[in-house]
């Protein structure tokens, strides 16, 4: 099937693939389609009997973008990212002792009660209640990872080191997440000039007036096991469990469902570094309490083999790896209208932060290895509050008491 790309002033454009796309592989390229460029809006593929032969892509209004262009794009980021990659039946571990349902999205009756606010895109004010019941997951996430041996808590800075990524090259593999920290350049002709600027724009920020700005070399970290590998940098460790809580910061490209997808996002995460059999361990047990966690929150989830979305040309190599190896398990909770969202992950990584960070194991040489489980605390508490409700009189004993406290 041929098809000839309309004219950009169509609110719905035709984009043709070079060659048509399995089918299984779908879900590869909806996942990456918003990265590609910020005038798509939403997106619907558009099969053949060879399989997907084109997208039908919704612009938004004034699209900065040509046809041609977009259709170069879609199909250097086809071949480049989604055709190499192998389609994988999900492998589930574990599932909860609650089956799914239908639920409603809670979140417009959220707005209107004033349990949450949403300010902007990606971000999201939480009330009294709210608060109290991130607080009282939280807690229940805390009270597993000090539980174990050997486990400590630190509370980190919201500003992570460019040199920290850098060191470990996170920006090959995740460019479309990272976020920038910069400040104006602090001299007096510097902010005269900005001052004029910013007068003369209508007292608005525009894009000119980041020439400006100098970098300091900090970003919003990702997440938050970054800042441990960075403290324990050039040390000895034995065995060791570090647990912190944070604000973490991924660019997602949109953001519309409300709780489950957040541009500025809370984690608790919890971090392993010994041997290759103490982290191993480590994860099980964790896994095991969590799963337990689930059931006494009367969630329908389970927990399935994973991998991280890749952006770049280490994709192929890295999904297949984390795939094969099961080096990440995702804890996914139903949601509203038959949606689910990973709440939690559980990775090992081997001995790849050990070198990196050179992070040696103590008496016995050479690098430690590591993992990590971090819980998202904002989803979390949208799978609760989707599946029992948000009135408290209606949530399990042990929450409604904890909440209360």
């Amino acid at each position: 099937m041929t098809v000839t790309p309309p004219a950009l002033t169509d609110p719905t454009v035709r984009v043709p693939l070079s060659r048509p796309l399995p089918v299984r592989l779908e879900a590869e390229l909806g996942k990456r389609i918003h990265f590609i460029s910020p005038d798509v809006r939403d997106f619907a593929f558009v099969r053949g009997d060879e399989g997907v032969e084109a997208l039908e892509l919704t612009l938004v209004p004034d699209p900065t973008d040509t046809v041609a262009h977009l259709t170069d794009k879609i199909n250097r980021v086809v071949e480049r990212e989604v055709r190499v990659q192998r389609s994988w039946r999900p492998k589930v571990l574990w599932t909860s002792a609650r089956r799914g349902g239908q639920w409603p999205d809670p979140l417009p009756e959220m707005v209107r009660a004033g349990l949450v606010h949403a300010p902007g895109p990606g971000t999201m004010t939480f009330g009294d209640l709210m608060i109290r019941l991130v607080d009282h997951l939280d807690r229940q996430v805390r009270a597993i990872a000090l539980g174990m041996p050997d486990s400590t808590e630190y509370r980190y800075p919201t500003l992570l080191p460019l040199e920290v990524l850098e060191r470990q090259h996170y920006f090959e593999s995740f460019p479309h997440f990272v976020m920038f920290v910069s400040r104006l350049h602090n001299d007096a002709d510097n902010y005269e000039t900005f001052l004029r600027r910013y007068r003369e724009a209508g007292r608005r920020i525009t894009p000119e007036i980041f020439s400006l700005c100098r970098d300091d070399r900090y970003c919003l970290p990702p997440t938050m096991c970054y800042h441990t590998f960075n403290q324990l940098a050039g040390t000895s460790v034995d065995q060791r469990v570090v647990t912190s809580r944070g604000k973490s910061f991924r660019f997602e490209s949109r953001y519309e469902s409300g709780l489950d997808r957040l541009w500025d996002f809370t984690i608790r995460e919890t971090v392993f570094l010994g041997s290759e059999e103490y982290v191993v361990e480590s994860r099980r047990r964790f896994l095991e309490a969590a799963f337990a966690l689930v059931d006494q929150l009367g969630l329908a989830a389970r927990c399935e083999v994973a991998n991280d979305h890749f952006f770049g040309d280490a994709s192929k190599d890295s999904v297949l790896s984390q795939r094969l190896m099961e080096l990440k398990y995702e804890l996914v909770a139903d949601v509203a209208d038959g949606r689910s969202i990973a709440v939690g992950s559980f990775n090992l990584h081997g001995s790849h932060f050990g070198e990196v960070f050179d992070i040696t194991r103590a008496g016995a040489g050479g690098p430690g290895h590591t993992g990590c489980v971090g819980f998202g605390l904002e989803r979390l508490a949208y799978a609760f509050v989707t599946q029992h409700g948000f009135e408290p009189r209606n949530w399990p004993e042990a929450v409604r008491v904890g909440v209360a406290q």
